[in-house]
């Protein structure tokens, strides 16, 4: 349809009416005069009063919806700016309410606003107080960094790092319960975390009563702008009634002046008639397109477009406006959908746990991460964008570890990370291992993860040397029972041959010889179950220092005449609880292998001072034996710690030096490390807990070494194993007792009831089900006075745990010698 101007209805109307309205202007300039006196009167004082107070009550709506986002703020400059428009916005409000020319709208409007302003100060205080309370808890969480060794720990150390305030009471009571139940010993853990889970309680406690608050305070200043609101309404349709009565005076005044004028008003009114049509049509169409506008400008954009069928200008402009306001929607929804979409990937980016960073086709670096410049050791104010890959890792090689082959092959594997995925390691000097996995991008260029490996690859070498000692266990266990069995019978034929005087000269050399290697091999096996912690320890508070003094003479005779000990120990008295045999065996050792590696002579230190166990968070002392020997080279320094590996020439060592330090160490919960270089020496490091408590003395009633006659006593032995159970029949019958031999527990229940026996010695592995603890039990049912002694070669954990032995029985342990079956027996008989 063809459009229609506006202007020549307009020019043709308005030249019509300034016709009429200058014949009439005589008559009418009094009223005119008059129109104008009330006019400019409504202008200064009723107008200017409306636009005010709606400019205070949409002020205070305006208040009253950035209210709830400051409420909410989580970071403090970003409360303190939204604290900074509020208040702006109050102070403008506070000079628009001076305005007010009527003083009882004035009185009315500023203590409503004074209501608002105070409310508003309230919210502001709990805000602010509950942004401190926050910034404290978040203080306190490196005091959590032990709990994330935890299962039921790092779920929770992780959502305190993220937002403590969000977390439920009842998770908090869960890990308190879990500290208290699962880890009552664990004192430093205890002390560090149940203070800061006590201090979220409360923190929490005192935030939730602050949003409560909150809550009330923003429905109050709701509530105030809704009746601020209202109160503008009822002032607007005061105002309003105020002007209908001027209109009123005024038509009254142009009724009077009517009398004079009534052709001409007659034809006037025809032309205001159709002008006030037509503007009054004209002017609620622009008030339609003005309140959309309006609307749009104040980020409302769920009104439905409007609809004007006119086919003039307003027509025309309200045609554009709907399009613009499509336009800006979808333009807001669009810009929406990215500022979300850009937020969660910068926070995924800079977030995650694995450095990221990207070059273009020209290695020239596009973007990184924060985790990039942690794991690599770059200097972020050095890394800029655009730098060349070989200027980043210019950066980088100060802290790495480069082999002459990797260096060679940097610019190869560059060439090949931007055509196919690679996967490879870097070792730092600091130790640290990163793994780099490269991936090529379609445009050009590649992408490159980078992963920190060094915990995931100790806690493999970790594994294995565990599965090492399991195995070694299993095999120590299940060697020991037989190996002494066997041990067991070469003695007692040994000591039997030594019983014999007819042995002289070269025959009794070799006997004592093989006494001699039947020990060491007693010793062996000891060594091997302490190693694989088979055999238990007995520790005690031990003064290292002064008994590093008192064995300086021992430590000394063991090196050659042309090596010297040099002791360097702590003037500070260091107490720990370890087994002192234990640690004397364990210097031994070190220093039998510290001679050997200087065969021209040397000097070995042993020295002491304080430490700290960061792992077990306690107090240790580091004791120290290093020499001045030829050193261990690099491929055997992995193994050294390992039974039966030695450097020494064949039949010169067992290998079980070093293993039995190691098995030492670890039964005393500390940690050991060795170091060397070849030409320079070695060094061997024991980090030992300290203990609170001091060394006491122990009387303890000297074991009697006279041997009472046994004579005619009957002892029951009991052993599967012949050739253990004939020497030790024989031993015994030539001290006079008369003793009975069976090899079954079956068989030893038949012999008690058959014959009146002193004492019954029993083997408890018999081969079959019917242990030597069977036996027991059995036998004492029948005769509760009856003395029961066991013997075994199995360590006593494995007894108990097998075969459930209780450590204050009488127990021999094999090999069996003379002398223990004297002194066991003679206890027996002396407390008869």
């Amino acid at each position: 349809m063809r459009s229609q101007s506006i202007r020549p209805h307009l020019m043709l109307t308005l030249s019509v009416l300034l016709l009429l309205t200058t014949l009439m202007a005589g008559f009418s300039l009094f009223t005119l005069w008059q129109n104008q006196f009330l006019l400019d009167r409504v202008t200064e004082t009723t107008l200017a009063d409306t636009q005010t107070a709606l400019n205070l009550s949409e002020g205070v709506a305006q208040i009253a919806a950035m209210a709830p986002y400051t409420a909410s703020s989580a970071l403090p400059f970003q409360v303190q700016n939204e604290k900074a428009q509020l208040y702006a916005r109050a102070q403008t409000l506070r000079e628009n309410a001076a305005k007010l020319t009527d003083p009882d709208y004035a009185v009315e409007l500023g203590k409503r606003y004074e209501e608002v302003e105070r409310t508003l100060t309230k919210l502001m205080a709990n805000v602010e107080s509950e942004l401190f309370i926050r910034e404290d808890l978040m203080a306190q969480q490196f005091s959590l960094d032990e709990l994330e060794s935890y299962a039921f720990g790092k779920g929770f150390v992780d959502a305190f790092r993220k937002d403590p305030t969000r977390i439920q009471s009842g998770w908090i009571t869960q890990v308190t319960d879990s500290i208290k139940k699962d880890k009552p010993d664990n004192s430093s853990l205890s002390r560090k975390v149940l203070p800061v889970l006590a201090t979220l309680t409360r923190s929490n406690n005192q935030i939730g009563a602050l949003r409560s608050e909150n809550a009330f305070l923003l429905a109050s200043i709701r509530a105030q702008s809704e009746r601020m609101a209202n109160y503008v309404s009822e002032i607007v349709q005061t105002h309003q009634s105020e002007i209908n009565q001027q209109q009123l005076l005024a038509r009254k005044a142009i009724n009077q002046v009517a009398l004079l004028m009534a052709f001409i008003l007659l034809s006037l009114a025809v032309g205001v008639f159709y002008l006030y049509r037509f503007n009054d049509r004209m002017a609620k169409d622009l008030q339609s397109v003005t309140d959309e506008m309006i609307s749009l400008a104040s980020g409302n954009t769920e009104h439905e477009p409007i609809n004007i069928p006119r086919q003039d200008e307003i027509g025309q402009l309200a045609s554009a406006f709907k399009a613009f306001q499509h336009n800006a929607i979808e333009k807001a929804r669009v810009t929406g959908d990215l500022s979300r979409q850009k937020l969660l990937l910068e926070t995924l980016f800079h977030d995650m746990q694995d450095g990221l960073s990207a070059f273009d086709k020209d290695n020239r670096l596009l973007v990184w991460n924060r985790k990039y410049i942690a794991l690599l050791g770059i200097d972020a104010q050095k890394l800029l964008e655009g730098m060349h890959i070989e200027d980043v890792q210019a950066l980088i090689t100060p802290s790495m570890l480069h082999s002459e082959s990797e260096s060679l092959d940097e610019k190869e594997s560059i060439a090949q990370r931007h055509q196919e995925p690679q996967v490879f390691e870097r070792q730092f000097k600091d130790g640290r291992i990163v793994e780099y996995r490269s991936q090529p991008i379609p445009s050009g260029g590649f992408i490159t993860l980078y992963r920190d490996l060094t915990e995931s690859r100790q806690i493999d070498l970790k594994l294995r040397q565990a599965q090492k000692m399991e195995t070694l266990g299993q095999l120590t266990g299940g060697i020991a029972h037989d190996f002494n069995n066997l041990l067991s019978a070469q003695r007692g034929n040994l000591e039997l041959l030594d019983m014999n005087a007819s042995l002289e000269g070269s025959h009794r050399t070799y006997l004592n010889r093989a006494l001699s290697v039947t020990e060491k091999g007693a010793q062996l096996v000891d060594r091997l179950l302490a190693f694989s912690r088979q055999q238990p320890l007995h520790p005690e508070p031990v003064n290292l220092e002064q008994t590093l003094w008192e064995l300086a003479d021992l430590l000394d005779y063991t090196l050659d005449g042309t090596s010297r000990l040099a002791l360097d120990l702590s003037e500070q008295e260091s107490w720990t609880y370890v087994d002192k045999s234990g640690l004397e065996n364990a210097l031994i050792n070190m220093l039998l292998n510290a001679n050997t590696a200087m065969p021209d002579g040397g000097t070995v230190t042993i020295s002491t001072r304080a430490c700290y166990m960061i792992e077990a968070n306690q107090e240790a002392v580091l004791l120290e034996v290093s020499d001045t020997g030829n050193g261990i080279a690099a491929e055997a320094m992995n193994k050294v710690m390992e039974p039966f590996f030695t450097t020494k020439e064949k039949g010169q060592g067992s290998g079980l030096g070093l293993s039995m330090v190691y098995g030492f160490v670890e039964q005393s919960h500390g940690d050991v490390s060795i170091s060397s270089q070849l030409g320079i020496g070695t060094q061997i490091s024991m980090m030992l807990p300290l203990t609170k408590h001091k060394h006491v003395e122990h009387h303890s009633e000297p074991i009697a070494e006279t041997i009472l006659s046994m004579s005619n006593q009957t002892i029951l032995l009991v052993d599967d194993d012949g050739d253990v159970a004939e020497p030790i029949k024989i031993l015994l019958e030539n001290d006079g007792l008369n003793v009975i031999a069976v090899n079954s527990a079956k068989d030893a229940l038949l012999a008690l009831k058959n014959t009146r026996f002193d004492v019954v010695l029993t083997d408890i592995n018999l081969g079959s089900k019917e242990t030597g603890i069977w036996l027991r039990k059995e036998a004492l049912n029948l005769y509760p006075e009856l003395n029961i002694v066991l013997m075994s070669g199995l360590p006593q954990n494995q007894l108990s745990e097998q075969f459930g032995y209780e450590p204050d029985w009488p127990l021999i342990t094999k090999p069996i010698s003379y002398r223990q079956l004297q002194l066991t027996l003679n206890s027996i008989n002396s407390n008869s």
